[in-house]
């Protein structure tokens, strides 16, 4: 089960977003594996810190949504957790994953995870489409759903979905992330 919102953010919006990660400091992305730390086998990209203005912008913009997601999803969510600027450049990729673990409740009460978009397949970015997967594992039995990047498309799925980001064959792939929980 997958929410969208297809022209969630203009081209403005999402070139004010960009130009607030050019800005930012780059550091590379970790994962969380009993502790923080980067694993360029697991996941190749960059978490980019942007100015509190463009955070404050970008996270109301989001909030502003819950009650949509929550209906959607017919579920209760009392807040969020706050967005990231994440970059992949070429070779970038997040391999297959879930946005929740056992254990996560109290420091991460991830529900729904959200992606929106900052730039198109196609339009300066090759591959880096989101993978959904339907079933309990990531295999050829499992039905996928792929969704290649387009600038201001927002999606929000389950954060305990099994999901990846395929590789960025060209380019360069920017998205802010945030879970609601």
């Amino acid at each position: 089960m997958t929410f969208v919102i297809p022209d969630f953010w203009d081209a403005a919006m999402c070139a004010r977003v960009r130009m607030a990660m050019d800005r930012g400091r780059a550091s590379r992305a970790e994962i969380y594996l009993d502790g923080y730390r980067v694993d360029e086998d697991a996941r190749r990209a960059f978490d980019i810190d942007v100015e509190d203005e463009a955070v404050d912008e970008v996270q109301r913009a989001i909030e502003a949504t819950a009650t949509q997601v929550a209906q959607f999803f017919r579920m209760s969510l009392s807040g969020e957790e706050g967005p990231g600027f994440l970059r992949y450049a070429c070779g970038g990729f997040y391999g297959v994953h879930r946005d929740v673990a056992p254990g996560w409740d109290d420091g991460f009460p991830r529900r729904i995870s959200v992606v929106v978009f900052l730039t198109t397949a196609g339009a300066g970015c090759e591959g880096g489409s989101l993978r959904l997967y339907a079933g309990s594992h990531a295999s050829a039995a499992s039905a996928a759903l792929d969704i290649p990047p387009r600038a201001g498309m927002l999606v929000a799925f389950p954060s305990d979905l099994l999901h990846e980001v395929l590789p960025v064959t060209a380019g360069i792939r920017d998205a802010v992330v945030d879970w609601f929980y």
